[in-house]
């Protein structure tokens, strides 16, 4: 990737990037503090200005995004020492998002900020506005492999969202996979792409609960091993 990682706050934040670009900038949010800073600013920016009509995006929301930002002419950050720099830099990316932010405060899809401090500095814009809707509820489970999950749940955004950040990691072959079981027939949520930014789905249908197992890189049409958590969305 030969873009500046840098300037990628902004687009990370309303879930812009591509997921060869959101893993790179997941990397780099390891090791840079501005942008873990940033991108929690963003965050915060766009659920204030979201807040007030949560609801779920038409599925043309994000082509429309995407179409906006490459629109958008993205300055390098300048080589100066964070302290003396941050505000401008802040001011820069902030003007860079906003048009993004305002195409999706204007369909009334609010995205959320990250909870706490203590939180993953890089959690999914879509898993964060779960975690902070206004009917969230929450539970922590363990994992049958020495892991935890954290599940959100909103009615008001009939949205499910999962912190994986405590699951242990599996190798290159491996994913974890998400399944929604109706009647004893389950039906594919999608796999975890990186476990430090989570996942978020729609709410499984009325007595219906959650599993994740662990699959071949790319995930499978079935289940091929036994759960290691299942969740009832309804009893979070």
């Amino acid at each position: 990737m030969s873009i500046d990682l840098h300037t990628l706050s902004g687009a990370y934040a309303i879930d812009a990037l591509s997921a060869e670009e959101a893993r790179e900038f997941v990397k780099h949010l390891e090791e840079c503090e501005a942008c873990r800073d940033e991108v929690r600013e963003l965050q915060s920016a766009a659920a204030t200005l979201g807040a007030s009509e949560a609801a779920a995006p038409p599925p043309a929301l994000r082509a429309r995004v995407l179409d906006a930002a490459d629109q958008l002419p993205q300055m390098p950050p300048k080589v100066v020492a964070i302290d003396r720099a941050r505000s401008r830099r802040w001011t820069a990316r902030l003007a860079s998002a906003a048009a993004a932010v305002v195409l999706v405060v204007g369909t009334g899809f609010g995205i959320s900020q990250l909870r706490d401090d203590d939180q993953p500095p890089v959690m999914a814009a879509s898993v964060a506005q779960v975690f902070k809707a206004q009917d969230a509820k929450t539970e922590t489970v363990d994992t049958s492999n020495g892991g935890k999950v954290t599940v959100a749940t909103s009615e008001q955004l009939g949205r499910m969202a999962l912190e994986t950040h405590e699951l242990p990691a599996l190798s290159d072959r491996q994913v974890y996979q998400l399944w929604a079981i109706h009647n004893g027939s389950p039906t594919s949520a999608g796999v975890v792409d990186n476990l430090a930014v989570g996942k978020a789905m729609a709410m499984p249908s009325n007595r219906s609960t959650v599993a994740i197992t662990i699959e071949p890189s790319g995930g499978s049409d079935q289940p091929t091993t036994k759960p290691i958590v299942t969740v009832d969305p309804t009893k979070v």
